[in-house]
């Protein structure tokens, strides 16, 4: 029980990223010589996380010889194989593993290893099996359409996206992407009307995301009108939205509307000052406007809501230099 209750506590300080007392926990543990491979392979996750590979690499060989079949133990191995760059074994024992039971976090990594040896479509006899059992899994159908599209199979990427539509279980990212496939090296017109094709459905007519996505089409193309138009209608949907708030203010900041760019953009970083883009856009259009006593009396204001915040005392002393 007492060993239990230390290797408990030794597992919550490595949840709590509390390395080193984690470490000197199971060191006093290890000396025990508990024959666990769940010990030995909470340790080896433990060094692994301090970059400690090769004393992961023993650990997890403590484990395997007390459970080689442990799924934990092998996953974590691989990763260790692939941080120490053995990537050809690395994917023979990720392959191993998905071919004995698919797991999302496994497909990736196997996906995302043979990209990186160049054997992308070695994997697409896997991929035609698995689509036929995992068909009602939304995660895998979006591996498997992104997986597609990388190997030059783009149709079938969009007819699985499609797929999915169908089916009621489209997001935010789905639309996104099948709307950039579809329009892959078309003119940015091409793009703005699949998306005003998918905002007309009843469903989708108010998607922040959708109407964003639009809204920033129209600005590439230099329709400032429309695209100001888009997101006023997404502010009204959702006046709290400062993502989107941003951009209107990088909208107007991009066409020169320097007196509604300063207002929303004065708004929006009195309620994120660490934003370093709007920052610097914001103090772009003071500059540009000749503003430089509206700007440090902004700074003074900022300053006053958060003290904290000193590194404006850095960028004012800069405004004054101007």
């Amino acid at each position: 029980m007492y060993l239990k209750a230390e290797l408990d506590e030794a597992i919550r300080l490595k949840k709590q990223k509390d390395f080193h007392r984690a470490w000197e926990l199971f060191e006093k543990l290890a000396k025990s010589n508990p024959h666990s491979a769940y010990f030995w392979s909470n340790f080896a996750h433990l060094a692994f996380l301090m970059n400690r590979y090769q004393e992961a690499k023993e650990f997890l060989e403590a484990a395997l010889s007390i459970n080689p079949r442990s799924r934990f133990s092998r996953s974590l191995y691989s990763s260790i194989l692939l941080r120490t760059k053995n990537t050809v074994a690395s994917l023979e024992l990720i392959q191993e593993l998905v071919e004995e039971k698919m797991e999302i976090p496994l497909l990736k990594e196997l996906v995302k290893v043979s990209d990186s040896l160049g054997i992308l479509v070695d994997l697409e006899p896997y991929f035609g099996d698995w689509i036929h059992q995992f068909h009602e899994n939304e995660e895998f159908v979006s591996i498997s359409a992104e997986y597609y599209h990388k190997i030059g199979k783009t149709e079938k990427a969009i007819n699985l996206y499609q797929q999915l539509i169908s089916e009621g279980k489209s997001n935010d990212f789905i639309y996104e992407r099948l709307i950039a496939m579809k329009t892959e090296g078309k003119s940015g017109e091409e793009k703005i009307r699949q998306l005003k094709m998918i905002l007309k459905m009843p469903s989708q007519e108010r998607n922040i995301h959708l109407l964003g996505l639009l809204a920033r089409e129209y600005k590439k193309n230099k329709a400032w009108e429309k695209s100001e138009q888009t997101y006023r209608k997404i502010l009204t949907i959702d006046p709290d939205n400062l993502c989107q708030k941003k951009q209107m203010g990088f909208l107007y900041a991009k066409r020169g509307s320097a007196i509604e760019a300063i207002e929303i953009l004065k708004d929006c970083l009195l309620k994120d000052p660490d934003d370093h883009y709007v920052r610097s856009s914001l103090l772009s259009v003071f500059k540009k406007s000749k503003g430089k006593e509206e700007a440090l009396q902004f700074i003074d204001q900022l300053l006053l809501r958060y003290p904290e915040k000193r590194n404006y005392l850095g960028i004012r002393k800069k405004v004054e230099k101007w």
